[in-house]
């Protein structure tokens, strides 16, 4: 499918992803994933620069930490090994490819000045390739 090269993530990813910050209790993110409906939110420094992803399987992680996992901030939970971004001209392909060869599910899409615009998701691009059929 050749539009997988030609269209970019800025072009199909959320614009306003959700954030949280590294200090947040991992209790207050899971809360926003289950208000928000989403599986992944994208973790800020002070400074609003992306940092790392925390995703479901890490809330899972949490879960059987018992009660003293609960109070953990996010910071203690993330996997920053793990964390990659896009920027906006980057081809869907491309963070396709990023996604599969890393095992992630989702990256934030950055603009030219590394400043946080979106994000794109495994869920996304399936999408855009449903449609396109």
């Amino acid at each position: 499918m050749n539009e997988l090269d030609e269209v970019k993530v800025g072009t199909i990813g959320k614009k306003v992803p959700f954030t949280v910050t590294e200090d947040m209790p991992i209790t207050k993110a899971a809360d926003k994933m289950l208000r928000e409906k989403v599986h992944s939110l994208i973790v800020i420094d002070q400074k609003g620069k992306p940092v790392g992803i925390l995703d479901s399987w890490d809330i899972m992680k949490v879960t059987f930490m018992g009660e003293g996992g609960k109070d953990l901030p996010v910071s203690k939970v993330l996997d920053k090994k793990k964390f990659f971004f896009v920027y906006e001209e980057v081809s869907l392909r491309d963070a396709l490819n990023l996604m599969l060869d890393k095992g992630i599910r989702a990256l934030p899409i950055l603009d030219e000045n590394d400043k946080l615009i979106g994000k794109i998701s495994l869920t996304d691009i399936a999408i855009f390739v449903r449609e396109k059929l």
